[in-house]
């Protein structure tokens, strides 16, 4: 149960970083947060396109990550039926599952870093004071 529902939240992030790059990702929640009103260059498109595609790969990296679940859930599932409950198990199974956890998280951060330094001074505030309130 606890495994599914950290499942639901990495396929959220990961939605909302794939979001975040394309078109009309959240028009209907924020009218401003259309990537073509920021109006970017054929340059500014190439380079968003090469971030896609290592973002991409990147992800490739993290679905093995995903197929690690099957583990952590065999582990959860030997803690919870233990006779006793194993504290220090426990601790070790939470750290493992949130260092990994952050590191995708972290890893959405850069690409939405990256993305960001793709646009110019002005495209840059347009998107941060419509978008990522």
């Amino acid at each position: 149960m606890v495994a599914l529902y950290w499942q639901k939240i990495v396929h959220y992030c990961t939605g909302l970083v794939i979001l975040t790059f394309t078109c009309s990702t959240f028009a209907s929640e924020h009218i401003n947060c259309d990537i073509r009103k920021l109006e970017l260059t054929q340059m500014q498109k190439a380079r968003l396109r090469l971030i896609r595609m290592q973002y991409k790969r990147n992800q490739n990296t993290n679905l093995q990550h995903t197929a690690n679940s099957k583990r952590k859930n065999e582990q959860l599932n030997q803690i919870l039926m233990q006779p006793k409950f194993d504290e220090a198990e426990a601790k070790r199974y939470v750290l493992n599952h949130y260092m990994s956890r952050m590191q995708q998280d972290v890893n959405e951060l850069k690409v939405q870093y990256e993305f960001l330094q793709v646009l110019n001074h002005q495209q840059r505030k347009n998107w941060i004071n419509n978008c990522l309130r």
